[in-house]
Formats: structure tokens, sequence, C-alpha cells
């Protein structure tokens, strides 16, 4: 008796927990981009959006910038003695390696809350660089 009671508990189980996993999710706000605008620069380009998630609006505002990224490997160092302007004796050091420049581009953003849009516009319009 014991061992039908567990089978029956356990099968009730078993269809509870296929129906729990069977009900349909409530769909969450997907993020919409209400307005969008890409102005050219002479150095870049400006993207301004106003994104709405439900009733939130948030002003993202992105702008191309370009950067150099400097690396240097040291691949020997030497070390002989010299003597200053004032006759005092030093190290001369001399540093020999591989330097490589790297160009990058990349976007900096700034995100505002609420509605921003024609202000930002009409800013880079105004100062482009």
């Amino acid at each position: 008796m014991n061992k039908l009671m567990i089978g029956v508990v356990g099968g009730a189980l078993m269809l509870t927990a296929g129906v729990a996993v069977a009900r349909p999710m409530p769909v969450a706000h997907h993020a919409q981009v209400w307005e969008q605008a890409r102005i050219p620069l002479a150095n870049g380009m400006e993207a301004i959006a106003v994104v709405k998630n439900g009733k939130a609006e948030r002003t993202v505002a992105c702008r191309d910038t370009a950067d150099v990224l400097a690396t240097f490997r040291p691949e020997a160092v030497a070390f002989a003695p010299a003597h200053n302007a004032k006759g005092k004796a030093v190290t001369d050091e001399t540093v020999a390696g591989v330097e490589t420049f790297t160009p990058v581009a990349f976007q900096n953003c700034t995100v505002a809350a609420g509605d921003h849009f024609q202000q930002d516009v009409a800013q880079v319009q105004a100062n482009p660089a």
C-alpha cells in the first residue's frame, strides 16, 4: 500500500511540475529605438537615439573616436658609466626594443534619462568639433 501511495503522489507531482513549466511566461517590454539621427562630422560621426523601454525614455549619444594604441616591448638594456655636466659619475642606460602603433576606433557613448533628442541634435550641429 505504501508503494502504491508513493507512486500516486510521485506521479501527481510530476504531472503538476510539467503543467507549471508549460504555462506561458509573461512578455517583457523590449527596448525600442524611438528616434534616431546620424550626424556626419569632420572627425567622425555622432549618433543620437531615444530609446524607450515601457514608459522609461533615455537619450543615447555616441561619438566615433579615433586613437592610437602604442606598445613597447624591450629587447635589450645596456648600462654604461658616464659623467654629467658637473663631472659627477652617473650610469647611462640605453633601452632597445620593438615599438608598435595600432590605430583604434571606438564609440564613446553617454546615456541621459529623458527625451533630449532635439536639444542634442541642435547642439551637435552648432558645435561640430
